[in-house]
């Protein structure tokens, strides 16, 4: 009686195909977080800098209404970088949400193909 050789290249690369789309999706996942990571990065560097600014204000100012107008020009201020911000997070969101789901339409044509073919 013979014994057919274990084949362990086959065996790995087959793990490596199985695996393949979890991978990916790791790979994805870790891009997004840091592209979260780096905009909120900057957003707290944004905020830092106009808190900072806000100290500063009492001692450069004459009287109260200029100060109030100069609060008023960095809250206008951070208010545009706040929306900016948020749209630039909404578009990542979209954008990974579009590499998710080609990821995904993907690997379903895959394993549909591979059950297709083995029945």
């Amino acid at each position: 009686m013979t014994n057919p050789t274990f084949d362990f290249n086959a065996f790995v690369e087959a793990s490596k195909k199985a695996f393949e789309p979890a991978t990916q999706f790791n790979s994805l996942a870790m891009q997004g977080f840091e592209r979260v990571a780096r905009q909120q990065y900057a957003f707290a560097g944004e905020l830092l800098e106009i808190a900072i600014r806000q100290m500063q204000l009492p001692t450069q100012v004459k009287d109260v209404n200029e100060l109030t107008a100069k609060q008023v020009e960095l809250t206008t201020a951070l208010v545009e970088k706040t929306t900016q911000r948020s749209q630039d997070l909404v578009k990542l969101a979209t954008e990974q949400q579009a590499e998710l789901t080609k990821l995904f339409d993907k690997a379903a044509a895959d394993y549909a193909a591979a059950a297709k073919k083995a029945a």
